[in-house]
């Protein structure tokens, strides 16, 4: 069965936001909403939340670790993929044990493996794996 999936983006670089809307655009059964600042993806998700949320790590007002730690107090099964330029091994870990479902690196290639990785959670929520 597939489902519509609602995801949320947050990424303060808009240069960044406006090329993951263009890759992302087509990808079926996906409701994206895009936020450049984390309290008003915060605030969204209280109302509505989301399946999946892709974050960036480093933004100016509330770091992606903050928000994984808020969105964790109110969802556990929300997968979470951190989209970010930082390659600190000990920082991927920590976001891990934070139960993170996929770490991107910013690069080349990252917005192409960051939609496979969208498909792939969808593809799981759709046959009910629970996180």
């Amino acid at each position: 069965m597939n489902s519509t999936h609602l995801i949320y983006f947050i990424e303060d670089n808009t240069t960044e936001n406006m090329l993951m809307k263009l890759a992302l655009q087509k990808l079926p059964n996906i409701e994206a909403k895009f936020f450049s600042n984390g309290f008003k993806l915060l605030e969204a998700f209280e109302k509505e939340p989301a399946k999946i949320i892709v974050t960036d790590l480093m933004m100016p007002e509330i770091s992606g670790q903050q928000i994984i730690h808020t969105l964790r107090k109110q969802s556990k099964e929300t997968l979470v993929i951190v989209i970010s330029a930082q390659e600190e091994v000990n920082q991927i870990a920590d976001l891990q044990a934070l139960g993170i479902f996929n770490y991107v690196v910013k690069g080349d290639h990252c917005l192409s493996y960051l939609k496979k990785t969208i498909e792939v959670a969808c593809y799981l929520l759709d046959e009910g794996y629970q996180f």
